[in-house]
């Protein structure tokens, strides 16, 4: 009855999608998750700790009153360091559950690692999630412009979009070129 509204399609097995957007992407995301977690399960790593309940329960609500049932399908893991990152992934099971990665890069941002450790760990979890995602759908979100991003976000982010077989990259929308007359 009720359709799942977002800017981009379901991840699918064997693919890793990807979504490059704002922050303002969430609630698309929370929607998606909400249509996978009717399916089944779903494991959710956090890397910017960004997700939203509120938002995925009124996802929920919109497609079955079960909502309590339907939130017990989603395993939320919250990394914090890049080093997290890499441990939660290599703890994820290879069993065909979807596994939706929120705000990946915001880990490995982290000053006091070198970048070039940075860099390895990043395609240490990026070969996990490829394992990952032969057998079961996965998606991850990075942030377009996150706060004080420079040349390095952007080393990192290149790697997400060789990973990825589907990408999509949505801007916020533009503000009006000219002043609108008051009356």
């Amino acid at each position: 009855m009720n359709r799942q509204i977002t800017p981009f399609p379901m991840p699918r097995q064997g693919k890793i999608s990807l979504v490059v957007a704002s922050r303002g992407v969430l609630q698309a995301l929370m929607e998606m998750l909400a249509t996978l977690a009717l399916r089944g399960q779903v494991l959710v790593v956090d890397g910017g700790n960004c997700f939203d309940a509120y938002a995925l329960a009124r996802a929920l609500r919109r497609h079955t009153p079960e909502i309590q049932t339907m939130l017990e399908q989603v395993w939320l893991s919250r990394a914090f360091t890049c080093y997290q990152m890499v441990a939660m992934l290599a703890e994820l099971p290879v069993n065909g559950t979807p596994v939706i990665v929120l705000d990946m890069l915001a880990t490995f941002l982290d000053e006091n690692v070198n970048l070039n450790k940075r860099q390895r760990l990043l395609d240490n979890s990026l070969n996990l999630l490829r394992r990952i995602s032969a057998g079961a759908p996965v998606a991850i979100w990075a942030r377009a412009n996150p706060p004080a991003a420079g040349n390095e976000y952007q080393q990192l982010l290149t790697a997400l979009y060789e990973t990825a077989q589907d990408t999509w990259e949505l801007q916020a929308p533009g503000r009006p070129v000219h002043q609108l007359p008051l009356f």
